[in-house]
């Protein structure tokens, strides 16, 4: 098995002891998270894919070779090889065209983030599309109500998506990170709700006020050629239309998709706005082969519901039938009412839709024990900000001297933050915290000489410099 964290120091004394500077084209607006690193993110991203992915990287670096040993090791306890993984992933098709470019990306942001950790593209792809190579067959529920449905509300349309996903006991899983993408190439802007580095989607949305998520159903069927996982159909629908006409977006993604073979069977919602929505159903045998459209015994057509069966759509199942049955004749569905009922799970994710970049989202996700309180934004709050498109490239630095020393290291940041410095089996042998101007490192009588690996994080950011310490 291929461990990264073991090479993370191998690469020391090839780092030369001068101040460092990184340029990301991203940032992260808010974050709670405890010691472990359980909570939530709020990252926001923009420019080119590969500079979105190299920013994603960068700034969570730390999480996602977390996120891979997790994965490598869990792969190995099921009696595969990590090299059996790539090679299957190699085998899929990938799309949008440009995911290869952000994979790419958040590679070297890794790498540049945690200087010799040596990631490959391959294994950022390979994490991406762990929802295809291990097939869960979870209980997921998603829900839209539009139309006479919601008249008694402030929303044309509200869409909720609840992912019970399985509980793999992985601490990577238990930080959720709300990823907002703004490419400069004319494609939507989207938010994916995630893990760190997750660019492929089991739920997102896009400008448009689109859903897209992901529903198991099914086991049959042997592995086609060349398939495009259902993980990247879901990123590749929410992102291949620009058309301001909503009412052409199924029609136009489901005539692409068609065209593809599948690697995983199940559904894909597709819940546009205003009723313009459907599920893709896809299969190993048939692909990505039809559409439910919504359904007029459900509600007048004003509402589609999905689970992991394959339905008429003549109904709303639970956890919703009960809700449904009381408040959707009278025009009484809300957001708080369609979050409460669908109850937490792994996430939990409800937007109230008014118009194109004009969205109420909410969202909570599950930890080691509960869930993260409940993030609560506007979408033209946090996406598309003049601001933030054109945004300078901010740099990052840490100075360390004198470097070499022989008995005080003093460090400066302009940042607060924590400041560690490892020895070079990759021991922390000393911590603290920066406040902004200087810390100062003092080693104890017992540290010997020899090279040392200084990192300081600042909001996600990590940043490293080597230290000679000469005794």
């Amino acid at each position: 098995m291929k461990k990264i964290l073991a090479t993370f120091y191998i690469l020391l004394i090839l780092l030369p002891v001068v101040s460092v500077s990184a340029q990301v084209n991203g940032e992260i607006i808010e974050q709670d998270l405890n010691a472990s690193r359980h909570g939530y993110s709020i990252v926001k991203l923009w420019g080119g894919h590969y500079e979105m992915g190299y920013a994603y990287g960068y700034l969570f670096a730390e999480d996602i070779i977390a996120g891979l040993n997790e994965g490598m090791e869990m792969i190995e306890d099921w009696g595969l090889s990590w090299s059996m993984v790539l090679m299957l992933v190699n085998t899929y098709t990938c799309k949008p065209d440009c995911i290869e470019d952000e994979f790419e990306g958040i590679a070297d942001g890794v790498n540049d983030g945690v200087p010799g950790v040596g990631i490959l593209p391959v294994d950022i792809k390979a994490m991406n599309l762990f929802g295809d190579i291990y097939y869960f067959g979870t209980a997921c529920r998603a829900v839209s109500s539009w139309g006479s449905t919601v008249t008694n509300s402030e929303f044309t349309t509200i869409s909720t998506r609840r992912l019970d996903y399985f509980d793999l006991g992985l601490d990577f899983q238990y930080h959720h990170v709300i990823a907002i993408f703004e490419p400069d190439d004319g494609s939507p802007n989207w938010i994916n709700f995630a893990w760190p580095g997750y660019v492929s989607c089991l739920t997102a949305l896009n400008e448009f006020g689109t859903v897209a998520s992901l529903h198991d159903w099914g086991s049959g069927g042997s592995s086609p050629s060349r398939p495009l996982p259902r993980t990247l159909a879901s990123r590749y629908a929410l992102t291949m239309v620009s058309n301001p006409d909503i009412s052409t977006h199924l029609s136009t993604v489901f005539s692409e998709l068609n065209t593809y073979n599948c690697a995983t069977p199940g559904f894909l919602n597709y819940f546009v706005p205003d009723g313009y929505g459907g599920v893709i159903k896809h299969h190993r045998t048939s692909g990505y082969y039809e559409i439910r459209y919504p359904n007029p015994g459900c509600y007048g057509g004003e509402a589609i519901y999905t689970n992991n069966s394959d339905i008429s759509g003549t109904y709303i199942g639970d956890p919703w039938v009960s809700y449904y049955s009381g408040y959707a004749a009278s025009g009484d569905i809300t957001m708080e009412g369609q979050w409460e009922t669908a109850g937490p799970s792994f996430h939990r994710m409800t937007v109230g839709f008014r118009g194109r970049n004009d969205m109420r989202i909410w969202f909570d996700g599950q930890l080691s024990a509960g869930h993260t309180s409940r993030v609560e934004f506007e979408w033209a709050d946090l996406v598309g900000i003049d601001e933030s498109q054109s945004a300078q490239i901010r740099d990052f630095e840490i100075h360390a001297y004198p470097n070499p020393f022989n008995s005080v290291c003093v460090i400066e940041t302009p940042y607060r933050g924590a400041v560690e410095i490892f020895d070079i089996a990759g021991n922390l042998v000393w911590e603290n915290a920066a406040d902004g101007k200087r810390t100062t490192w003092v080693p104890s009588s017992e540290t010997p000489g020899g090279i040392y690996l200084l990192r300081v994080t600042s909001n996600g950011k990590s940043i490293a410099n080597k230290l000679v310490y000469l005794k």
